[in-house]
């Protein structure tokens, strides 16, 4: 009971503080999810993270992971979460739902985003965000950021493009409805994923991987000497018999969910891996 009626009492102080100072940017931000993470370390100042997601912890999924390791963490629970007195949570479809009911309940303010399927929705979150936060100014800038490594990963007028396709451990790809298969059209790159009917994010069995290669194959790492099963089948020896008809190029798993300013290294990524094969292809005319 004591501790109850201390929680009670944060959550009193919180309301009044929120009241004063409801016209003023949010001083105390938290984030629930790992995408949302990366847009709040990119826009707000680090003392006015509250804390972000333990999600961003992983560095085998977490594009900010070296960040996160200097700000404060969260679980997603409620408690937890009042605790730490915040004007302002990020929170996403796929965060804990008992979380936002029992914050809805004590009046702290939070905003609900979904997972943005294309570009110019990620660009709009952004902007969002920013606004939020009162960080326009570095909202715009992390745009115009997007938006010159969009011009930058543009193949030259009148490149054909390249067949390739998203394959991480468990057979995982990326399909056209996704921003991943948007980056890869805009660099140039011809998503197979969509012979096969994968729109969002699906297993591609191996046997059709093998049966049609594609000239890029932008595999998932693994961890060493690949101890899963789901990690082995993109080491699989059929897959490395193709080695001579397509290049790989490591695609982390890292830059596959998120987008906003992970597009920027994503499209990096592609453009490099399109080179790449651009150059193996030459080479090989050359002979």
């Amino acid at each position: 009971m004591k501790r109850k009626g201390h929680i009670v009492a944060a959550i009193v102080a919180l309301a009044g503080a929120l009241q004063a100072n409801a016209a003023e940017p949010p001083q105390r931000i938290v984030s629930l999810n790992l995408c949302l993470d990366t847009l709040l370390v990119e826009l707000a100042p680090p003392e006015r993270i509250a804390a972000i997601s333990h999600y961003s912890l992983d560095a085998w999924r977490s594009p900010i992971a070296e960040k996160a390791r200097q700000l404060p963490i969260n679980y997603e629970t409620a408690e937890e979460v009042v605790a730490l007195r915040p004007d302002l949570v990020l929170t996403s479809r796929h965060s804990a739902t008992a979380t936002r009911h029992a914050l809805a309940r004590v009046g702290i303010r939070f905003e609900l985003f979904d997972v943005p399927s294309s570009i110019e929705a990620s660009i709009a979150q952004v902007r969002t965000v920013a606004a939020l936060l009162g960080r326009k100014e570095a909202g715009e800038a992390l745009v115009a950021r997007i938006e010159t490594a969009i011009a930058a990963a543009r193949p030259a007028a009148g490149f054909t493009p390249l067949t390739a396709v998203v394959y991480q451990p468990g057979g995982l790809s990326a399909g056209i409805d996704t921003v991943t298969g948007e980056l890869m059209r805009v660099a140039g790159l011809e998503n197979i994923a969509e012979r096969y009917g994968i729109r969002d994010f699906r297993p591609l069995p191996l046997e059709l991987l093998v049966s049609s290669p594609p000239q890029v194959l932008l595999v998932g790492e693994t961890s060493p000497n690949a101890p899963t099963q789901a990690e082995r089948v993109i080491q699989h020896r059929a897959l490395r018999s193709l080695d001579s008809r397509m290049t790989r190029q490591v695609f982390p798993v890292r830059l596959l969910y998120c987008s906003g300013p992970t597009m920027i290294d994503a499209l990096g990524t592609l453009a490099q891996a399109r080179d790449h094969a651009v150059a193996m292809l030459r080479a090989k005319a050359a002979l």
